[in-house]
């Protein structure tokens, strides 16, 4: 080092230039990782640009194993939820970690050499140190399964995706012009409602951008607070565990697992039962800026100027928010895109058509409220008689364009980014009621096709519940 430093003293004086070390070259990146972040992934962090990349070997890097992560917005109910899974025998849910903010740097030129004889980069370390800490909160609490649910990281997904590749998402939405009205309402003082929605923006367009990239699984705040226990039931399909009635009651284990600054503290999610939500706002009360947002999850039509969604006649289709099958019927609910401009909001209606004969039909009325739909199928009415079994209902909505013209409009779940939801999304079968003619007993039951479409399945019991295209 010592002749390093005459040397520059000479060169600097006779040229202006000087000699330094530079750094090791970046390692390799194999095929099978390549495709999560090799294309020079980086975030900002302080004032430095650090690169991140996955473990070479996630099996030695790694001591947690498949941790879910919360992708959402600021107050969109996060922390109700978390709680709700936290209620959990088999998931533990903290409070906001803020892992992402934990930070490593080298203390001296010494001590970076010899990480980077370790093929360690600063990335890599706090990679190391955030899977440790959130191992130790796993260990410490007995559980198998963490659940984290920042905020924040939704503006680092891609970071959490290449820590941990074989991280789960769930990703948690609500209005957005009721997540703007509360965000005000935190911290009125710091934030009018203006300031309020397009900082919540940030967030939203954050989340949006994790869901378009990332696998995970979808839940709406409103479908949380409305009925929890159908919602709780697809978060815990999708994790692979065990529904529990205990999860409505987070509040009787009697623990103080509310912490203020690190999620919401106040009084309501204090009840420790779920409160109902808000009632959802006007189209007129949603501010400029959110609603192309609220147009993208489904809460209402886009402006004219900005509709993205395709006509019927050129593949719009009603996106199913939830399925529940149970009590002798199946409910279904969800959203309008690419209805007609003009449609009357009371002539819409739901169709099943049998599959293999269109002329057998069962026809439900299904008024909008706004673009949201909701309608409940008795399964008595599902009965296919002299038909074949397994028989299969195709499930439409069918409604008017502004000229009196007949519009139909597949029924299925395109626009969460669940991969595989044949497999993923699997619901209950259910007895048809005794007498309905079929001559044997027949139980039904909702399903997504192959192409994400939802339809309605027949079959005789006992027996295998068996699943079309």
């Amino acid at each position: 080092m010592k002749f390093l430093r005459q040397l520059n003293a000479q060169l600097g004086s006779r040229t202006g230039y000087a000699v330094r070390r530079v750094a090791p070259p970046a390692r390799a990146v194999s095929k099978a990782t390549a495709g999560a972040s090799s294309k020079a992934a980086a975030v900002t962090s302080g004032a430095a640009r650090v690169t991140f990349r996955p473990p070479a070997e996630p099996e030695t890097d790694r001591l947690l194993r498949k941790p879910v992560f919360i992708i959402s917005p600021v107050r969109s109910g996060s922390t109700l939820l978390r709680l709700l899974l936290n209620a959990h025998s088999q998931l533990h849910a903290p409070h906001e970690l803020h892992v992402r903010r934990l930070e490593v740097r080298p203390g001296t030129t010494l001590s970076e050499r010899a990480m980077a004889e370790l093929d360690l980069d600063r990335a890599d370390l706090e990679h190391l140190l955030w899977d440790r800490v959130m191992h130790r909160e796993l260990i410490r609490v007995g559980k198998p399964v963490i659940v984290e649910k920042t905020p924040s990281n939704a503006f680092a997904y891609q970071r959490l995706a290449a820590c941990w590749p074989d991280a789960r998402f769930l990703f948690l939405l609500r209005h957005p012009a009721s997540i703007a009205r509360s965000w005000h309402e935190a911290d009125p003082d710091k934030r009018d409602p203006d300031e309020a929605a397009l900082d919540a923006l940030r967030y939203m367009r954050a989340v949006e951008r994790a869901r378009k990239a990332l696998p995970g699984h979808t839940v709406r705040y409103e479908e949380l607070t409305a009925d929890p226990e159908a919602a709780l039931r697809g978060i815990c399909a999708f994790l692979g565990v065990e529904w529990e009635p205990r999860m409505l009651e987070y509040g009787a284990r009697g623990e103080d697992q509310l912490r203020k600054g690190l999620g919401d503290w106040k009084e309501k999610i204090r009840t420790g039962r779920v409160q109902p939500g808000r009632a959802l706002p006007a189209h007129d009360e949603i501010p400029e800026p959110l609603r192309c947002i609220s147009a993208a999850w489904g809460y209402t039509t886009a402006p004219a100027d900005v509709r993205d969604a395709p006509r019927a006649a050129d593949g719009g289709h009603a996106e199913v928010a939830q399925v529940w099958a149970r009590e002798g019927s199946i409910r279904v609910a969800g959203d309008i895109h690419g209805a007609p401009p003009g449609a009357p909001p009371h002539a819409w209606r739901l169709t099943l058509v049998l599959r293999g004969h269109p002329e057998r039909r069962r026809t439900y009325a299904a008024p909008l409220d706004g673009a949201r739909f909701d309608v409940t199928v008795p399964l008595s009415e599902l009965a296919p008689g002299e038909v074949e079994l397994p028989a299969v209902w195709d499930a439409y909505l069918s409604g008017q364009d502004d000229d009196g013209g007949a519009v139909r409009l597949r029924l299925g779940r395109r626009l969460d980014g669940v991969a595989d939801k044949k497999k993923v999304m699997v619901f209950p079968a259910q007895p048809l009621p005794a007498g309905t003619g079929t001559g044997t007993d027949v139980a039904a039951r909702p399903y997504y096709t192959v192409k994400d479409n939802l339809s309605i399945e027949c079959v005789p019991t006992p027996g295998e519940v068996r699943t079309r295209t």
